[in-house]
């Protein structure tokens, strides 16, 4: 459970919004005292907060959105936030003012300021990288998706034109033993229209009986030839 949100969006953009807020109080302060000292108090200390606000909030969408934005030199949102942060954090110490303080507390504020931008730039650059991340996964569960329900259509459009193939082998298997029976009783019908003698096919019953009668090869025919030429014989 703890493995699996440390490696989730929600636990980069916790401290994300933590520095945000950081970064909210560090550049109020800083319009605070930029802001005309002649301005009313109240309204000073409001203005602070919303510049303040206006300043670190669109700094979240800029890091959501860091690849509508064009790229120099391989600069990017989490460097340009890095020295952002680094270089307020300066200000906010009053590192550059005039009045000169000892070497450790200048070693220890530069030190601070630079590991707060090195802070800001780590997780700035791990919430964007994180973020689009979450959004090619999503957009390949998308595409997986859409492939799967595409190959299940694909699958029962298969299915069925396995079935309309099988009921075709069927019929075409009806089909050729109607034939083969067709052709056999053709085979039957010209047997029974074939003369026996001469293996002249007849085109009906009628021709056929005709074709017996006076077919040549007919033995019948044969015999009563012999026999009408012997009576002639004799009869000379």
């Amino acid at each position: 459970m703890i493995a699996k949100f440390l490696n989730s969006l929600e636990a980069i953009l916790i401290p994300m919004l933590i520095l945000l807020i950081a970064f909210i109080v560090d550049a109020g302060v800083l319009f605070y005292r930029v802001l005309p000292k002649d301005m009313n108090e109240d309204l000073k200390l409001f203005a602070s907060i919303m510049l303040g606000i206006a300043v670190a909030f669109p700094l979240l969408l800029t890091s959501v959105n860091s690849d509508l934005l064009k790229h120099k030199y391989k600069i990017g949102f989490p460097e340009i936030f890095g020295f952002c942060s680094f270089f307020m954090t300066l200000l906010f110490f009053d590192v550059f003012s005039a009045d000169v303080k000892s070497f450790n507390w200048y070693l220890t504020s530069v030190f601070m300021c630079l590991l707060l931008g090195l802070i800001d730039y780590l997780y700035a650059d791990l919430f964007v990288k994180k973020y689009n991340q979450i959004n090619n996964l999503e957009q390949q569960l998308l595409d997986f998706q859409k492939l799967k329900d595409q190959s299940e259509s694909l699958s029962n459009e298969l299915d069925k034109s396995d079935l309309v193939l099988q009921q075709s082998k069927e019929e075409l298997s009806q089909t050729k033993e109607s034939l083969q029976r067709t052709i056999e009783s053709l085979e039957e019908a010209n047997e029974k229209l074939t003369c026996p003698y001469c293996r002249q096919l007849q085109k009906s019953v009628s021709a056929y009986r005709n074709h017996l009668g006076g077919c040549k090869d007919n033995p019948k025919n044969k015999l009563n030839g012999k026999v009408k030429s012997l009576s002639i014989t004799t009869e000379s």
